[in-house]
């Protein structure tokens, strides 16, 4: 079985957070964008699978995948006036297929899709001549490397500016952890070692990450890390970011995606954009998808716990445990929302001493810190109300959060 085709099995955590992401940031972006273009803007899944997980136990049919959810979004939008024209595009024809029966099953009449069996490279000219004079959402979730950095940086990421274009991608780090222990491999089949890394290269823009990735490797391993592989593999992104800002100017909001909340990060979902009030708006959608991703985890235990304990019932019934366990996980969730809301007043605090005011729009990444992608707006709210409460910053004013910015008390 492919590595892909056991992840459609079944929607592990991981996927939990990417899919609350995308019910979420798609309508913010479309609703935003299309004032620019009469309602339309396309919206592109590169790497789409079959539509649907496999059933898991007690369901009739799985969970929606990337495209169900586009139907959604896109069924939302039509409330609006917006008008979502989506291209999906899977590699493997099975999948394909199944793709192509399941739309023709839910998706609305007035969905305007198209389903391309291939690689994105292939349709890539069809769908920006299909975006042409529209903007451009595209989901990128290859199972391995994804489009090459010529082509995302000299085609997707070089549209006009006046054509709003933003990129979602899922980059795996286990495929630059995995490749890059090849680096020090010796053995037999060099050719085989060259072909992967070349792919890498080609990913990547170039060899520059080999570099990278040895030096960080090497310096963490003298420190005594025990994941230096996979901090060098952290550490690549980071660069390759920043390469994209230098030839395009796209900048990057990245979000780790982990299974668990101790463990280290399996992938790192990026989006790359041009306008200031992406980040705000694209934090709050990763704040809530991260709030589902934290139940989905908290249920896994409780759901683990309870097949572990063969069906055998506590003094109480077996209700004792489950309530502690949500009793737990609940007052969890409590402290962690008072961290965020004090960790964001001193960001504030911090802020308005170096200036009469911040603006809430260009300096998100400064006002959330360390809670970027977990807080959101009702954290910042009450972190705003307790400093003005204190004689710190003036009061919230009526209107919109993001057009305001925050002055310093006199």
């Amino acid at each position: 079985m492919t590595a892909n085709g056991h992840f459609f099995q079944r929607r592990q955590a991981a996927a939990v957070l990417k899919h609350g992401v995308l019910k979420r940031y798609p309508t913010v972006f479309a609703a935003k964008t299309g004032l620019t273009s009469g309602g339309k803007v396309v919206y592109l899944d590169g790497f789409a699978g079959p539509g649907r997980y496999e059933p898991q136990e007690g369901q009739v049919e799985g969970d929606p995948g990337s495209p169900l959810l586009a139907v959604q979004t896109a069924d939302t939008l039509a409330n609006i006036n917006r008008d979502l024209n989506c291209v999906f595009i899977e590699r493997n024809p099975r999948y394909a297929k199944d793709l192509q029966a399941t739309l023709e099953k839910e998706a609305p009449a007035s969905l305007q899709y198209r389903v391309r069996e291939g690689d994105v490279i292939d349709h890539l000219d069809e769908v920006l001549e299909l975006a042409a004079n529209r903007p451009l959402l595209a989901f990128l979730d290859p199972f391995g490397t994804g489009l090459p950095y010529k082509d995302l940086t000299q085609r997707l990421l070089a549209r006009p500016q006046q054509w709003p274009t933003e990129v979602l991608f899922n980059f795996n780090l286990n495929s630059v952890t995995r490749t890059g222990g090849l680096l020090n491999d010796t053995g037999p089949d060099r050719n085989g070692r060259e072909a992967t890394l070349a792919r890498i290269d080609a990913f990547l823009g170039s060899d520059w990450w080999r570099g990278e990735f040895r030096a960080f490797r090497q310096q963490a391993e003298t420190e005594g890390q025990r994941r230096a592989a996979a901090q060098a593999a952290e550490n690549v992104v980071g660069v390759y970011c920043k390469h994209i800002f230098n030839d395009t100017g796209f900048r990057s909001f990245p979000v780790p995606i982990r299974r668990k909340p101790d463990e280290a990060p399996l992938f790192i979902l990026i989006l790359f954009y041009r306008h200031l009030d992406a980040p705000y708006e694209f934090n709050w959608a990763v704040s809530k998808a991260n709030e589902e991703w934290r139940e989905h985890v908290h249920a896994e235990e409780i759901f683990k716990y309870e097949a572990k304990s063969g069906g055998q019932e506590d003094l109480f019934g077996g209700v004792l445990t489950r309530t502690y366990l949500e009793e737990h996980n609940a007052e969890s969730a409590s402290k962690l929302a008072e961290e965020w809301v004090n960790t964001i007043a001193s960001n504030i605090e911090e802020l308005v001493t170096q200036s009469p005011s911040v603006s809430v729009r260009d300096r998100t990444a400064d006002l959330f810190g360390t809670t970027l992608g977990l807080a959101r707006e009702t954290h910042l709210r009450k972190a705003w109300k307790s400093l003005a409460q204190q004689g710190v910053v003036k009061p919230i004013g009526k209107g919109k959060l993001i057009r305001q910015n925050i002055y310093r008390a006199e």
